[in-house]
């Protein structure tokens, strides 16, 4: 991908979002930039859903009171908290995908900024049940978060196929050829041991320590045999006659 579609997706990460469209309005003091409003909107919304759970007995007795647009229902707002589970997820995912696609950790600014949506619900938490269900009744999700959440995930992800051409993926590297090992090396021969038992008859006399041994060139002269001296002559008696 060329450089100029990668800086026209970090701007489009960077910027304002564009003005709100009549609804909800966002409160004073949210984000106003696109990843930090999308997590604050998750923030808020989640907290919503926290809270329905704990108030639901107050929206009972409410409702048995004051009557509800869907009698009998077996949950109180049951489609209302399907709805907002739907709009959960989206936010989620397009506050996952512009962190995924982001050159930079960006993690750390959104979890501030969830903590902040979060706590837009303090206030109310810290009063009775009965004016906590109140104060659930008559909220509803800032139409710019919707609309936000979806221009973020496109953003994301132009951006995230810019880092992908830039920075490929290790699993994109083609593998090594193949070679083919080469045969061991033969293992020289073992030298004959110097105990080994020569071939051929043994010498005449026997073995020896010194014809033991391997031969290191002539003997030497001091080891050689003297001649055996003539042996006497014994006269022997002229035949008769003589």
């Amino acid at each position: 991908m060329p450089a100029p579609a990668l800086l026209f997706a970090l701007s489009l990460m960077a910027s304002d979002p564009a003005p709100a469209p009549e609804g909800e309005p966002l409160p004073p003091g949210a984000p106003t930039q696109s990843y930090p409003l999308a997590a604050w909107c998750y923030g808020a919304l989640s907290e919503y859903l926290d809270v329905y759970d704990r108030v639901k007995p107050d929206l009972r007795a409410i409702d048995k009171m004051f009557g509800s647009s869907v009698p009998n229902e077996r949950e109180p707002y049951a489609s209302d908290m399907a709805a907002a589970r739907i709009e959960l997820k989206k936010i989620g995912g397009a506050v996952q995908a512009a962190e995924e696609a982001s050159p930079t950790a960006i993690a750390p600014q959104g979890v501030a900024a969830i903590d902040q949506g979060r706590a837009i619900w303090r206030p109310a938490e810290l009063k009775t049940h009965r004016e906590l269900a109140r104060a659930w009744l008559t909220w509803a999700l800032p139409d710019r978060c919707a609309s936000n959440a979806k221009e973020l995930a496109a953003s994301s992800s132009l951006l995230g196929k810019a880092l992908k051409y830039n920075n490929p993926s290790a699993t994109d590297a083609p593998a090594p050829a193949s070679t083919t090992p080469s045969p061991p090396a033969p293992e020289p021969a073992a030298a004959p041991s110097e105990a080994a038992t020569p071939p051929g008859p043994p010498p005449i006399g026997g073995y020896n320590s010194y014809l033991n041994k391997p031969a290191t060139g002539a003997a030497p002269s001091d080891t050689t045999t003297p001649p055996a001296a003539d042996a006497p002559v014994t006269p022997t008696a002229p035949p008769p006659g003589a």
